[in-house]
């Protein structure tokens, strides 16, 4: 079963869209005019923003509340970028570039689909081979004279007594050209100290980036140049959270290249000290040959605590002009389609 949601009206008041055994849909309109849908199963649940860029904005499961810590209760009505209100669980990333435009860039950060207004969305409840499961997903269209005509379709999905998210991005070229494109996939864990991440063999070394912003706080940017040091002599020190001489103000963002394994997924997962309820850790999922750059972002600061240990991505984080310089770019034949896959959850 499928409900359009094209014409339900949100309110101040949550009113339940739809309930079918376990699963439940309640939607809201948040102080800010922004519409939600939190979606729950017997485990927890996960509350998704249909217009603003069908990003997640909050998530948890068996009571543990998973999405990083930020400055924002609510999230704000996005019009010229996602760091107006930071502080999703998952933000679809790209197309038309990716990540931190240069001062030569023309884009915006992570480009168009963090802020991106959908022109359908809807709620799906049914069952396949792998059991019951509800959905959300919708369409976004982007369009520009002689250069874009993309469909972007993504789709989360929960299934019955899982503690854990299936997320899909699809995209299809009706351009008469091909469609140069990037994505990155942006989930936001929140660290705890103590905990270890643990991870699929690599493929090769990852890339250590410096870049600490130009006239940042210069007793914390010292600290963090320093914490670089360490992870260059030996990277695996950033397999160890909380620990001294851990720095990541304002944030790290490095690069990891995993392995699949046979049946072509790699993984990096938190793994805590000590359980958290049921929960004792999280984990990301994804296909290396789909999505071959496991970007890892971190950051650590009193507004803003953040546990991107794996965010899967076609692509560096650099901005479209740097990408293309490397040949990171990718190109989508006219007609055709292209979908990645991406999963995360909870230990137990």
């Amino acid at each position: 079963m499928r409900i359009n949601l094209a014409n339900f009206v949100f309110t101040r008041e949550p009113v339940t869209i739809a309930e079918d055994g376990e699963f439940k849909a309640v939607g809201w309109r948040y102080s800010t005019g922004v519409d939600a849908i939190k979606v729950s199963n017997s485990r927890g649940s996960f509350t998704i923003l249909p217009w603003m860029g069908q990003a997640i904005w909050r998530c948890d499961f068996d009571g543990c509340e998973l999405t990083m810590k930020s400055m924002y209760d609510e999230p704000a009505d996005c019009r010229e970028s996602f760091s107006e209100s930071y502080g999703f669980f998952m933000m679809h990333c790209g197309l038309t570039a990716m990540g931190n435009p240069t001062p030569q860039d023309d884009h915006i950060g992570h480009a168009e689909l963090p802020v991106a207004r959908y022109q359908s969305a809807y709620l799906e409840f049914g069952s396949d081979r792998k059991g019951a499961y509800v959905a959300v997903g919708g369409s976004y269209r982007h369009t520009l004279c002689f250069t874009y005509n993309y469909e972007f379709t993504p789709r989360v999905v929960l299934r019955k007594g899982a503690a854990s998210l299936s997320i899909e991005a699809s995209i299809r070229n009706d351009k008469d050209i091909p469609l140069e494109h990037y994505y990155l996939c942006h989930v936001n864990h929140r660290p705890v100290d103590g905990s270890k991440i643990e991870e699929s063999p690599l493929a090769r070394k990852p890339i250590i980036n410096r870049e600490v912003p130009e006239g940042y706080h210069k007793p914390w940017a010292d600290a963090t140049e320093r914490f670089l040091d360490a992870l260059e002599a030996d990277y695996r020190v950033q397999s160890s959270v909380g620990v001294k001489g851990e720095s990541y103000r304002p944030e790290i963002v490095n690069c990891y290249f995993h392995k699949p394994d046979r049946s072509g997924w790699a993984f990096v997962r938190q793994v805590y000290p000590k359980r958290v309820g049921k929960v004792g850790g999280v984990y990301v999922k994804y296909r290396p040959d789909e999505l071959p750059y496991a970007t890892r972002w971190i950051a650590r600061t009193k507004d803003e605590d953040a546990m991107g240990m794996c965010l899967p991505a076609t692509a560096e984080h650099k901005g479209r002009i740097y990408c293309r310089t490397n040949g990171q770019q990718r190109f989508l034949p006219p007609g055709e389609s292209v979908t990645f896959h991406i999963e995360t959850g909870i230990l137990t």
